[in-house]
């Protein structure tokens, strides 16, 4: 009797552990994390948002919207502020499936192409950004192809707003595209930034994103092109004295999502997620023009002298910029290429 009650127990204590094993194997993966039920998964989204920003509002909107619509079957951990790594380091990862998805920009290293949002004065107002950056323009497709064909999926563009000029003293001819500026400016490494700062005057000085404030603050530099009034706000805006909204570069930053992540969604649940993060992007065409000046009051509050280019003074520093710095880009991009944004461009101007 005693044995037959100790193989009873063995027999049991079999059986839980089999169901313990079965229940741990259930639930999604996509590198983020699988607490809660089984049926469910949680996703990782990066951002190199800080919080005070219009990026990190709508992020937040869209984790909520996905977990509602999915009735909790995915679920969406959001981390802001370079909080997973840069977004090289984040990018390599989202290729891998290690995090699910990211709202950044994209280094180039890997294709040229990937720095095209940056173009130079291609959008030049509000309404034209949500054209060239839409989902039916060639900027879209081109930029969608790359990323595809490094297993990652573009589910559109962020616009945060348009890049401006933030310095601690005046510069010679601001709104003189290829006059002299007598200053030292960051400026990024990629094409579009680089060659933009050098011929619309400036001397430039690379550095990275992360040491911009200190360069800044130590003069080592005596501004950068680099950030909307919102990034300038949370970013420099205890260090800088004016602000130039020259509109030189739309920030146009983009969703992805990891091919590896959206194999394991089902159907329905990968429709409503990739829908959520659409509707993301058209909320940011429709809310940047107004953050856009919301920062800018703030940054006056802060003492920060705000300069508002008037449009004809935008168009001009454009037609300069085209005419100077396009012919430098086509080289690194290619003919077609520029021809295709060339193309929408003109037939939104008609």
């Amino acid at each position: 009797m005693k044995t037959k009650k100790l193989i009873m127990i063995g027999l049991l204590c079999i059986v839980i552990a089999a169901i313990g094993i079965i229940m741990t194997g259930c639930g999604g993966g996509g590198g983020g994390d699988d607490s809660g039920s089984a049926d469910s998964i949680t996703l990782r989204l990066a951002s190199d948002a800080p919080e005070d920003h219009i990026a990190t509002g709508i992020n937040t909107w869209l984790c909520e919207e996905v977990e509602k619509r999915t009735e909790g079957r995915v679920k969406i951990d959001y981390y802001p502020s370079s909080q997973l790594g840069d977004y090289g380091t984040v990018y390599d990862e989202i290729k891998q499936g290690t995090i699910d998805a990211g709202q950044m920009s994209v280094p180039d290293d890997s294709d040229v192409k990937l720095d095209l949002p940056y173009l130079p004065y291609y959008a030049t107002s509000f309404d034209e950004a949500k054209v060239l950056y839409g989902p039916d323009s060639f900027m879209t497709k081109t930029f969608a192809d790359v990323l595809q064909s490094q297993g990652v999926t573009f589910e559109g563009f962020l616009l945060e707003g348009f890049i401006g000029l933030g310095t601690t003293k005046e510069p010679a001819n601001p709104k003189d595209y290829g006059a002299k500026q007598g200053m030292k400016i960051r400026a990024a490494s990629p094409i579009c930034f680089k060659q933009a700062v050098k011929d619309y005057g400036f001397d430039g000085v690379t550095i990275a994103y992360s040491e911009a404030p200190t360069a800044i603050q130590t003069h080592v530099v005596d501004g950068w092109i680099g950030g909307t009034a919102n990034m300038n706000y949370a970013w420099v805006g205890d260090t800088i004295k004016y602000f130039y909204f020259n509109k030189i570069h739309a920030e146009a930053t983009n969703y992805m999502i990891s091919n590896k992540t959206l194999d394991k969604l089902s159907d329905e649940d990968r429709e409503i997620v990739e829908a959520c993060f659409h509707e993301a992007s058209e909320k940011s065409f429709e809310e940047a023009d107004a953050n856009e000046h919301k920062y800018m009051d703030k940054l006056r509050e802060k003492g920060v002298e705000v300069v508002e280019f008037t449009d004809e003074e935008v168009k001009a520093n454009a037609e300069k910029c085209r005419e100077i710095t396009w012919p430098v880009l086509e080289e690194a991009f290619g003919k077609d290429v520029m021809d295709g944004l060339r193309a929408d461009l003109e037939a939104l101007e008609k």
